[in-house]
């Protein structure tokens, strides 16, 4: 058997060998898990952005289509048709005095009002005018004691 040379080196000029150094390999570990974490995150995050978007559309159409249906329902019923159905849920009036019935006969006709409006130049002079004269004439609101 033949031995190998080897000559003595100083301790200050000892080199370490390459060897496979376990910190920086767990280092690098704990920084991929730490990155496949938020990537993993992020994408739950988009996920569910996603199906929150898709739920919000979802809702606001079915409310315009509540909304239609509600709006076609008020076009097809009318005040005598809701009459008993108002009574059947307790439903009345806030104050029956409120409520006024008119005659028919009492109503101005249609082709009158169309005229009205025609000489709407008229009217609207005779109508500040009288505002001007008789402050007091002018209707006042609700809250008004």
């Amino acid at each position: 058997m033949t031995q190998g040379w080897r000559r003595s080196v100083p301790s200050w000029r000892v080199h370490e060998s390459r060897s496979l150094r376990y910190d920086w390999v767990l280092g690098a570990l704990l920084v991929v898990a730490v990155l496949l974490t938020e990537v993993w995150q992020s994408s739950t995050v988009a996920g569910l952005s996603v199906e929150i978007y898709h739920a919000t559309g979802a809702r606001n159409q079915a409310q315009a289509a509540l909304g239609w249906s509600r709006a076609e329902l008020d076009k097809s019923t009318s005040r005598s048709q809701l009459g008993p159905v108002a009574s059947e849920l307790g439903l009345r009036p806030g104050d029956p005095g409120r409520i006024v019935s008119l005659p028919e006969a009492y109503l101005e006709p249609a082709d009158s009002r169309l005229e009205a409006v025609a000489a709407g130049g008229m009217f609207a002079f005779a109508g500040r005018a009288m505002a001007s004269l008789v402050p007091d004439a002018q209707a006042r609101g609700r809250l008004v004691k």
